[in-house]
């Protein structure tokens, strides 16, 4: 058996030596990363989340100038929406229609009943959800003294404003300056790429910038439209949505129109440019390729760079992605189209409370209908309760009671329950007069 001389086995090992890719050579024998895979693929989610909500903020049209990482998936998702065989043949599946794109489509509204017209929808548009969410979220309650057994938040909405019927959604909601972090460490990394003469690594990151720059530009074009019928005549359009899952009720004080929209609204993406979607699905693509066969010919230290300016856009794209989207929608339809409405909210201890404090806000034309629905109690001692109730509200009475009161309604052994029930009502009546002296002052919760 023939055995080599360890000396000869050594001569004959090639030596990783003094061609370094540090060195500005070509790093064709060198180590090289896979940097193409990731240029590609890496961040793909975020990237999709952050360009969806592109439509929604105006001035991110014109900063998306950075080497952004997902081009994969982002090509995926809007080469969905074009007619392209070609992007068709390439992400096969079932065309994106573009109202999928806003993520309204598994989002339900609650139940209405209106104040004068009589109106019960069951299910409402997903506007009436983003409110209900937008009023949970950034109102805190005013806690209205009574017991407490089941307590339910109040949220009383003015609507001074009656948006059109193709009103853009469309408000400021990120800081411009933060978009200055991924654009400087794209171009600071190409320049650094520049002075080393890694033109591979500088190219491929000067080409990330630009098609990242152009996809925003073309992709933000597209308005965020909302649409909902107008009613034939525009009185007033008072009600309320009711959310038993979440204990809510909001109480809508406004036109017609304005309500309408919060109700039966709907919205959908409108591009002024549909054919260039296509053409930015296939540029990306174009970057895809380019930048999986050229970029493990550049330098480690070229490589190096080219994922730290990927690093940075992706940090930024997961700013920009960790806001919920229904959180910015919300946003963007109480400051944009309702135009900051004016907000009160209450929280009451009890069902009977809330109900009570409800059609004192509300003035239904037919009160009782809207008491039964929420307290349907049909026993005597409810019966004789809400009758007593109803003819106080239809003649402006107050609600304060004596002792006498309920002896006289209730005696025996009811007398505890009628107490209960007069003593919520009469806790309902204090807040009113508390909430129509912060609304006359001008004083709101947001």
């Amino acid at each position: 058996m023939f055995i080599p001389q360890v000396s000869n086995a050594l001569d004959r090992r090639t030596l990783y030596s003094g061609n370094a890719p540090l060195s500005g050579q070509s790093n064709s024998y060198g180590f090289s990363l896979d940097t193409g895979g990731m240029a590609s693929f890496f961040g793909g989610d975020v990237a999709v989340t952050a360009m969806t909500t592109i439509h929604l903020d105006p001035t991110r049209r014109w900063l998306g100038w950075y080497n952004s990482p997902g081009t994969y998936e982002v090509a995926r998702r809007y080469g969905r929406i074009s007619d392209s065989r070609l992007l068709q043949g390439l992400f096969p599946g079932v065309p994106t229609d573009l109202a999928t794109l806003l993520g309204l489509e598994g989002l339900k509204g609650t139940k209405y009943i209106a104040a004068h017209s009589g109106t019960i929808l069951e299910e409402t548009s997903p506007f009436s959800a983003l409110l209900m969410k937008n009023c949970a979220r950034h109102l805190d309650p005013i806690e209205i003294h009574c017991r407490k057994t089941q307590p339910i938040a109040i949220t009383i909405i003015e609507l001074e404003h009656s948006p059109s019927n193709q009103a853009v959604l469309r408000t400021s909601i990120y800081p411009p300056i933060a978009a200055s972090a991924p654009i400087l460490a794209s171009i600071g990394t190409a320049v650094a790429c520049g002075v080393f003469r890694d033109w591979f690594s500088f190219s491929m990151i000067v080409l990330g910038v630009l098609v990242n720059g152009i996809s925003c530009i073309v992709i933000g074009a597209g308005e965020f439209i909302l649409q909902y019928p107008i009613p034939h005549v525009d009185g007033p359009g008072d009600g309320i949505l009711v959310s038993e899952k979440d204990k809510e009720i909001i109480v809508l004080k406004g036109n017609g129109s304005s309500v309408c929209c919060i109700n039966s609204g709907s919205a959908t993406l409108r591009f002024r440019w549909q054919r260039w979607i296509k053409w930015c699905a296939i540029l990306l693509v174009f970057q895809l390729i380019v930048q999986i066969l050229l970029i493990p010919q550049g330098t480690l230290f070229g490589q190096i760079m080219f994922i730290g300016s990927l690093t940075v856009s992706w940090g930024y794209n997961l700013w920009l992605s960790s806001k919920n989207k229904e959180n910015i929608q919300g946003e963007v339809f109480v400051r944009g189209v309702l135009r900051c409405p004016r907000f009160w909210r209450y929280s009451l201890g009890t069902r009977t409370s809330a109900v009570v404090f409800t059609l004192l806000v509300l003035k239904p034309k037919d009160p009782r209908k809207i008491l039964n629905m929420l307290l349907p109690n049909d026993t005597p001692v409810w019966l004789k309760f809400k009758d007593d109730i109803l003819s106080r509200i239809r003649t402006n009475q107050e609600l304060r009671f004596e002792t006498s009161v309920w002896d006289a309604l209730a005696p025996g052994p009811d007398k505890a329950l009628t107490e209960l029930l007069y003593g919520d009502a009469e806790a309902a009546y204090n807040g009113y007069l508390d909430h129509l002296a912060r609304s006359d002052t001008k004083d709101t919760s947001l």
